[in-house]
């Protein structure tokens, strides 16, 4: 039960303020001094019981659930204590329930209330004093500690919505990160692998044949710029691409290497989202084989299974174990973003099969 906390934040300015303000109720005790004067010794002993109540009243506040209950005791004892000296006793009741019905859960909340009204109850009649005395404390301390109980399940609920909000705004902090660090992959990854491939050509053909190096060197020069544009795109969250598009560079920069390529597509126009994820997945492919497999041909077939667009890319590398490191990831989770699935099988080479949901399913 100690490890349960009050909804009441005591380093909260406002809260700290509004707990100062609270006090004034205790100016309600000495008002039956001014048709009746008390003794000094009553003056004496009530000073000294609210010396001890006002640390008992603020160290109350923002306190574990068991020493909460343990400083409403003993603010209801003051008043016990106290109910010979003339005075309003039944406040520190009152402030007893105020003080409950800020903690958490609010079972415990209404059990100390109840609790307090209980006590406060049973010491009037135990010792024959008038209703009216007491009864006025029982009446204000269940108003004030419902109104506590449902102030501290609201500020509750609100400090959870807060929470909640934090943790939204944090997840979509990292979803962006993430998305960036996937980009940046995807337009990196295959970019210099496609430069790195290409400058190696142009380094083999400079010297027998001058004009073909210059037009691989052209290539790198327009690739670089392009992966410069999709770096800025990429990063301001706006990329997007073609089957076409990707088609068309994944063939160039696979034949640059000496790897026959081979396509079918036979499939309807894609949902926008569908084929961007389907292209990424091109792409990505394509880098993996002209980095790893040692391919000499590689077979790209797009079409449609029953609801589903169905791409599958094989080449005939080495193959070997297969190891899913940032650029598998990548293709995953831009499939699950559009519903879809990946597949990796090592078949006399790599054969990767991509599905998506088309029509209804992909929105």
């Amino acid at each position: 039960m100690s490890k349960h906390r009050s909804t009441w934040n005591a380093d909260d300015p406002s809260a700290r303020r509004l707990q100062w303000l609270n006090l004034a109720y205790l100016l309600m005790y000495p008002v039956p001094w001014l048709q009746h004067r008390p003794s000094v010794a009553a003056v004496a002993a009530s000073a000294l019981g609210i010396a001890a109540f006002l640390p008992l009243y603020f160290r109350s506040y923002g306190s574990a659930l068991r020493a909460r209950f343990g400083y409403a005791l003993g603010m209801l004892c003051i008043g016990f204590a106290l109910y010979r000296c003339g005075g309003i006793w039944t406040v520190f009741a009152v402030y007893a329930t105020a003080s409950l019905g800020f903690a958490r859960p609010g079972r415990y909340a209404a059990s100390g209330v109840a609790g307090v009204i209980v006590l406060l109850t049973a010491f009037g009649v135990a010792l024959g004093i008038s209703a009216w005395e007491w009864g006025s404390g029982v009446f204000f301390g269940t108003i004030i500690g419902v109104g506590a109980t449902f102030t501290g399940a609201i500020t509750a609920r609100n400090a959870a919505l807060a929470a909640a909000r934090e943790e939204s705004r944090h997840l979509a902090v990292l979803a962006e990160r993430e998305r960036i660090a996937r980009d940046l992959h995807d337009v990196l990854g295959h970019t210099l692998t496609v430069v790195a491939v290409k400058a190696d050509l142009a380094r083999k053909l400079i010297e027998r044949d001058p004009l073909a190096a210059g037009r691989e060197l052209d290539e790198i020069h327009a690739t670089a710029r392009a992966a410069l544009a999709e770096v800025r795109i990429a990063v301001n969250g706006m990329r997007s691409t073609t089957l076409a598009q990707e088609l068309a560079a994944a063939r160039s920069a696979l034949e640059s290497a000496g790897i026959a390529v081979s396509s079918e597509m036979t499939v309807e126009p894609l949902p926008p989202l569908v084929e961007t994820a389907l292209a990424y997945v091109i792409r990505e492919a394509a880098t993996n084989v002209l980095r790893h497999s040692g391919a000499r041909s590689c077979r790209i077939k797009l079409g449609r299974e029953g609801l589903q667009a169905a791409l599958e890319i094989h080449d005939d590398g080495q193959g070997g174990q297969i190891v899913e490191g940032h650029g598998v990831t990548g293709m995953r989770h831009r499939l699950m973003a559009v519903r879809g699935a990946l597949e990796l099988r090592d078949e006399s080479g790599l054969h990767l099969f991509a599905r998506a949901p088309i029509g209804e399913l992909a929105t």
